[in-house]
């Protein structure tokens, strides 16, 4: 949600009267992270300093006398607080940042040479990325293959159905898992549906998708 043009004025002003950033926050509806920008060079007095030093250690003292249950209490409201300030922050994506977002997420996740690639874990983000594809790239459903790399004491055809039901890639485009073998280490973070890699055999796709990427780099 973009700040109102006078909220800056008056979060500055507030500080300059000795206010907390939480007593400023009870009074203007922006994020703590804009009250600190805001408040950046704003000096206060030696009173209004030791005002607040003392309104901290009125805090610690109540944290300590409550106890960790209470804590743990008072930062799920705080976190839940602040899920809600930012999904007012975020809108839905318009198409010309749907393929921003995904150019983004190809620099970070996907492959920098031969065809178009993207391996990860994460179901939502290859869900987000076969979409990109699809929509964005123009690329062909029957033409996106996939392949996982799981252990070899876990299901490969369980796994399939997991990630083709997330993909909406048949099973049939589906390649021959990488079946990593027992006793090979690294055994202690095993992903219940492994890794899998999207692939869109397209090497001009992928020239495009990196070109995109420069140029918004270059925008910087």
């Amino acid at each position: 949600m973009k700040p109102k043009p006078n909220e800056k004025r008056i979060v500055q002003c507030l500080r300059k009267q000795g206010l907390s950033y939480n007593e400023i926050l009870q009074k203007v509806p922006v994020t703590k992270s804009s009250i600190s920008f805001w408040c950046q060079g704003v000096e206060l007095t030696p009173e209004q300093k030791e005002r607040l030093n003392k309104k901290r250690e009125r805090n610690l003292q109540r944290i300590i006398i409550l106890g960790p249950k209470a804590i743990a209490k008072k930062r799920k409201k705080e976190i839940h607080k602040i899920k809600i300030e930012a999904k007012k922050e975020i809108h839905s994506l318009a198409p010309y940042e749907f393929k921003i977002v995904g150019a983004m997420l190809y620099w970070a996740e996907g492959s920098k040479s031969g065809g178009v690639e993207i391996t990860n874990s994460d179901p939502k983000l290859i869900k987000f990325m076969v979409r990109w594809l699809k929509q964005v790239c123009e690329a062909q459903p029957e033409r996106l293959k996939a392949r996982l790399n799981i252990h070899a004491n876990q299901n490969d055809k369980k796994i399939k159905k997991y990630w083709s039901e997330i993909t909406n890639i048949p099973i049939s485009q589906f390649g021959k898992s990488y079946i990593k073998p027992e006793g090979t280490g690294h055994r202690k973070n095993i992903l219940d549906n492994g890794v899998i890699r999207i692939r869109f055999g397209s090497e001009d796709l992928r020239h495009r998708i990196m070109t995109w990427i420069k140029v918004l780099y270059q925008s910087l």
